[in-house]
């Protein structure tokens, strides 16, 4: 009966642990788990816009692509709200995305899906990997924006 159970056991964990993404380094292995940014950027006709970006890593052992979930909610004034600024509006994107280096900086690469119906997202978008825990915007050519004072960075948040 106990070679039963423990025979249970090293199945489920061995069906867990097939199941997780991991990424290894010279032997050493720890797992990359989906991950939640967002942030407000700024807009040119109200407050801003939140971006709420969801990274779903592809089981690799680089961790150099997957498919992302995009939520951009148009925020607008308004002097009932908590601090001011209430939803107006959302859209929602999805689509693939990789990690490309260059010139000694890593960006990531959002390629919007052509059955995506949103008419407000941009086909592709960029951002510098700025830190573990921080995308910063850029456009095409990879350049932040003219503009330093101005917020572009989104935040991890799981």
């Amino acid at each position: 009966m106990k070679k039963a159970i423990y025979l249970a056991v090293a199945v489920f964990a061995m069906v867990g642990f097939a199941s997780c993404n991991h990424k290894c380094d010279g032997g050493k292995c720890s797992k990359v788990a989906d991950q939640m940014y967002t942030g407000v950027v700024p807009a040119a006709d109200g407050p801003g816009v939140r971006y709420t970006l969801k990274l779903d890593y592809e089981d690799d052992e680089n961790n150099l692509a997957g498919d992302y979930d995009l939520v951009e909610t148009y925020l607008e004034a308004d002097t009932v709200a908590v601090n001011g600024i209430k939803d107006n509006v959302s859209f929602k994107s999805e689509g693939d995305f990789t990690v490309v280096e260059q010139n000694g900086k890593k960006y990531l690469k959002l390629v919007k899906d052509a059955k995506d119906s949103n008419p407000q997202a941009v086909s592709d978008l960029y951002f510098e990997v700025s830190s573990d825990s921080t995308l910063t915007m850029v456009n095409s050519e990879l350049q932040p924006a003219v503009d330093s004072t101005l917020n572009y960075t989104l935040k991890l948040v799981k």
